[in-house]
């Protein structure tokens, strides 16, 4: 009873076994024979591509079509037109400039005649015309000019280019010396050179290469000053640029005075600037000796900031055993309830130029006068 149980047991799953492989041997040639079909695709008559896209008159485009866009009806594909023939057609300002040689090819390219049928563009055609394939408008490349190589006031003793930037973690100030344009040198023998000051400090500095006397030197040097964090944003920067003779006289062309403030050092890359070289004082000191401070009054922050520059004609005492120190002179710089004249006008010109450092130089008084 046992053997006849498994024999039917056995019949019924080889029964289904070979019933599944015949579903699977369908299945795989079905996919079989479907790579090797294609659809054929629909002829298309040449005549109406012809007549609909070129019109009726012109039959050297009815007889290209005929012979480039017509296809064998055994082919399921269309080969596209090719590109044999062009011409070079000269424009006026000396460059070539490729135009198809059949016209059916690109019709919508080419002017019309008056006839309606298509002819080839002039010889003559302007640069930048739409009819022109190939041509190039320089306009579009142009770049706007620097004004601050082009824009000089009148009187302008030269300009000078220099980076800044302020390295926190090693404290140190890093310069770039760049350029300089339209130095007024009294004769083109001899060099330059550029002396930097980190003022108060007028003792120390550092010095440029020699570049041969020209109006517009390329300098691309480096300097490093050690300056900590917190008297930094107190120092000034100064730049003179000298002109030397064959008997190693220095002669002063100008000078820039550039103080540093926190939104010249922000950021951890370098900014570039420039300024006008000043011409140095000549006026005689005072009684008293004069200063030159600058003036900054931020209307957001409510701070005014002062600067103080450099000092000149002071009355120092050679008896220095009195007191440590003592007053040599004082200056009034406010509004019109408190001062007159030039410390009165640099008041003004502060308040009408916010955030902007107003430089000038003051006649001192002295200590005891009211």
């Amino acid at each position: 009873m046992a053997e006849q149980l498994a024999l039917v047991i056995g019949g019924i799953v080889g029964g289904l076994l070979l019933l599944l492989m015949t579903g699977v041997s369908c299945c795989l040639w079905r996919r079989f024979c479907a790579t090797f079909t294609y659809e054929e695709l629909p002829e298309t008559p040449a005549t109406a591509i012809s007549a609909a896209s070129l019109g009726q008159g012109d039959k050297r485009c009815q007889l290209h079509s005929r012979t480039q866009l017509s296809r064998p009806s055994g082919v399921p594909f269309m080969v596209p037109p090719s590109f044999q023939g062009r011409d070079w057609v000269p424009l006026h300002n000396k460059e070539l400039s490729r135009a198809p040689q059949d016209p059916c090819l690109v019709p919508e390219l080419l002017p019309h005649t008056s006839s309606g049928n298509l002819a080839r563009p002039p010889s003559h055609s302007v640069v930048g015309d739409a009819g022109v394939v190939g041509t190039i408008n320089p306009e579009l490349y142009k770049f706007p000019e620097d004004p601050s190589e082009t824009d000089f006031p009148d009187g302008c003793l030269g300009r000078l280019w220099f980076s800044v930037e302020y390295q926190q973690e090693t404290e140190r100030l890093l310069v770039g010396l760049i350029k300089a344009r339209l130095l007024q040198a009294p004769s083109e023998t001899g060099s330059l050179l550029v002396k930097l000051h980190l003022l108060p400090d007028e003792r120390r500095f550092l010095q440029s290469k020699t570049k041969r006397t020209t109006s517009s030197p390329q300098f691309d040097e480096h300097f490093i000053f050690q300056v900590s964090c917190k008297s930094v944003t107190q120092r000034v920067l100064k730049f003179s640029v000298y002109h030397v003779n064959r008997q190693r006289k220095h002669q002063l062309l100008g000078q820039v005075l550039f103080p540093l403030k926190n939104e010249t050092l922000a950021g951890d890359c370098h900014h570039v600037f420039w300024r006008d070289l000043e011409a140095e004082s000549l006026e005689p000191p005072s009684e008293f000796g004069d200063l030159q401070f600058c003036l900054s009054y931020n209307d957001y922050l409510n701070r005014l900031t002062v600067v103080v520059l450099r000092a000149k004609g002071l009355q120092l005492q050679e008896d220095r055993s009195v007191v440590r120190s003592h007053p040599l002179g004082r200056v009034v710089v406010g509004p019109y309830m408190y001062t007159r004249g030039r410390e009165l006008e640099h008041w003004d010109e502060m308040l009408s130029k916010p955030k902007e450092l107003v430089k000038r130089w003051h006649a001192l008084c002295g200590p005891t006068e009211p």
